[in-house]
């Protein structure tokens, strides 16, 4: 029998996040989010959690050039930035000194593997100023395995680039963020709920 899902948040209806989705976050810099393939369909994939609370973001689905080029090429070169970490990045608290002013970044959603292939199949990314995080705030996303311990999910790295450079409020996303998680482990026996929730 077929999942029937809500015509809101597009959860299946027995995990509507609705309740949980509160005044549209209104960012300055334009999120453009990179998604491979694999991540779409997962139910605990936190794009869509972004895509409902966020005033200003694009997803395009691919993992090669072809798949990205229309969406790149449209970018402003000059004030778009890769959220990446690594050699040669300038730290989110210092896009201020950047000019042009920042206006678009660009954000990959996908394992590190995944994410790391979309990088190699798409040279451009690398002529991207790339932006990183000095320090990052603790990882609230339980319910999905971190692949490195600075791992965030989509959703915190987004929230916490806006917060540090667009002065944005966090705080819906990650309301968002716990309210989904809370309704993807509701019917988990108690035990099995418990794991997620230890400190």
């Amino acid at each position: 029998m077929k999942r029937t899902n809500c015509t809101k948040c597009h959860y299946p209806v027995k995990t509507c996040v609705c309740e949980y989705v509160s005044k549209k976050v209104k960012n300055r810099t334009k999120i453009v989010i990179l998604q491979h393939p694999d991540e779409v369909g997962l139910a605990k994939n936190t794009v869509r959690l972004l895509q409902l609370q966020l005033s200003d973001i694009q997803v395009v689905v691919g993992e090669t050039e072809n798949d990205f080029a229309e969406v790149l090429k449209r970018l402003p070169k000059e004030s778009t930035a890769l959220l990446y970490p690594g050699e040669n990045t300038i730290d989110a608290s210092s896009c201020s000194t950047l000019f042009p002013k920042l206006t678009h970044l660009v954000v990959i959603d996908g394992t590190w593997k995944k994410t790391n292939k979309i990088i190699a199949l798409n040279p451009c990314l690398n002529t991207l100023q790339k932006i990183s995080f000095a320090a990052i705030p603790k990882n609230q996303y339980r319910i999905r395995k971190a692949e490195q311990s600075f791992s965030l999910s989509t959703l915190e790295a987004v929230g916490h680039f806006l917060s540090i450079v667009d002065a944005c409020d966090s705080q819906p996303l990650l309301h968002l963020l716990n309210g989904m998680i809370e309704q993807q482990t509701k019917f988990m026996p108690q035990h099995v709920k418990a794991r997620y929730f230890e400190d």
